[in-house]
């Protein structure tokens, strides 16, 4: 498949020049492959049953590092194209997967599109390389979607900025409104602690912060006084609570992902209107961090890094939140699903078994094994 990006003007982009590629960092490949291992399953399991999917990319760079020929336009296609023969081999071909490539750079753009042009894809795909900024093309990329019928598709939104600026919020809930969208945001939570402690004197870092948050509740939620580490923690609780805030949005959780010497670099933040889809990114963001490249942490889910083979902590914080009142099961597992390193509460609940914490009411004969949902009315955690 060729590509030919232009300008406004209709003249060529401006010629790529390699010297212009930068090293990717471990966080960066780490953060490719979960895209790349979500994708996979989002793309076949959601395949299945509709006939219309889109990825996009809001900030898709140029379509490779000094060290790698991997990116995360070029991890997107490849996990749709291993869903699409996996569908097809199940008699299910995909009919249409849109994909759209936004990148403000023009030589970056042409880039991109040799790189990805170099790939013969199935005929099914249907890729969109854009040249300008995510908020400047987001809006004509969802009026395009909007006439699709049936509306929106389904559709997952890497959202990847270069720093803290450059993703109103107002995009994000756009996306988060329909039906089976998500969205994976790279949150500088560092960078915006910065535009935070700044703002009481310079206005723009003020705006900046109205668009990022999409409201004023960081100018009475954000202490610019804090230490920054705390300021970091104060500017992801409140992005989640404004994801959480959303209609529907009942599933959102965070990763920070940092370097060998410690240093935060980032915040992955995905959300999610279903449960399957957060456990799906979870045993992505798991089989990552068990190949030792990289190491993930989230200040809501304790000090240091988090396990996800070790309950106890968390065990002990769903003790304390859940406990004391005969609770479904839902509210265990969406407690696990949003405030753990976990798929489900099971290993946690196991945990509490043991120290004599955990009461249940069975459908039938109590079980011998384990906490099998489908045998269990309500459940108590004792304090």
């Amino acid at each position: 498949m060729a590509f030919r990006v232009v300008n406004k003007r209709g003249d060529l982009m401006p010629s790529f020049k390699p010297s212009d590629l930068w090293k990717a960092e471990p966080h960066t490949l780490a953060k490719i492959e979960i895209v790349r291992r979500y994708l996979y399953l989002w793309f076949y399991i959601l395949g299945t049953k509709n006939k219309r999917l889109v990825y996009i990319d809001g900030f898709a760079g140029p379509g490779g590092y000094t060290n790698s020929n991997d990116s995360s336009p070029t991890a997107a296609l490849g996990a749709a194209r291993t869903a699409a023969e996996r569908l097809s081999a199940s008699g299910i071909p995909p009919q249409e997967w849109l994909f759209y490539f936004i990148e403000r750079r023009p030589d970056f753009a042409s880039n991109l599109s040799s790189v990805i042009g170099e790939t013969s894809w199935p005929g099914e795909f249907r890729l969109d390389v854009q040249t300008g900024t995510f908020n400047e093309k987001f809006t004509g990329i969802m009026a395009t979607m909007k006439r699709f019928p049936g509306g929106i598709p389904p559709t997952f939104a890497f959202i990847d900025p270069f720093g803290a600026t450059g993703v109103p919020f107002s995009h994000v809930a756009e996306i988060l409104k329909n039906r089976s969208c998500e969205v994976l945001i790279n949150l500088d939570s560092d960078g915006i602690g910065r535009l935070v402690a700044a703002a009481e004197s310079i206005e723009k870092n003020r705006q900046h912060l109205d668009m990022i948050f999409g409201d004023l509740s960081w100018r009475e939620k954000l202490n610019p006084k804090a230490f920054m580490p705390d300021l970091c923690a104060q500017v992801l609780a409140l992005y989640k609570s404004r994801l959480r805030a959303l209609p529907n949005v009942d599933y959102c959780f965070s990763f920070a992902m940092r370097s060998t010497r410690e240093a935060l670099n980032y915040h992955l933040v995905f959300a999610s209107q279903h449960p399957l889809g957060l456990r799906k990114m979870k045993e992505a963001m798991k089989a990552v961090d068990q190949s030792g490249s990289y190491s993930f942490s989230d200040d809501a889910v304790g000090q240091g890094h988090f396990s996800f083979t070790e309950p106890g902590e968390p065990a002990i914080r769903m003790l304390h939140e859940l406990g004391d009142v005969w609770r479904p099961w839902k509210h265990f597992d969406d407690f696990a699903l949003n405030e753990s390193p976990f798929g489900n509460p099971k290993s946690m609940l196991a945990y509490l078994k043991s120290k004599g914490k955990v009461e249940v009411q069975w459908v039938g004969p109590p079980s011998k094994t384990g906490f099998p949902e489908n045998r269990i009315k309500l459940i108590r955690l004792n304090r």
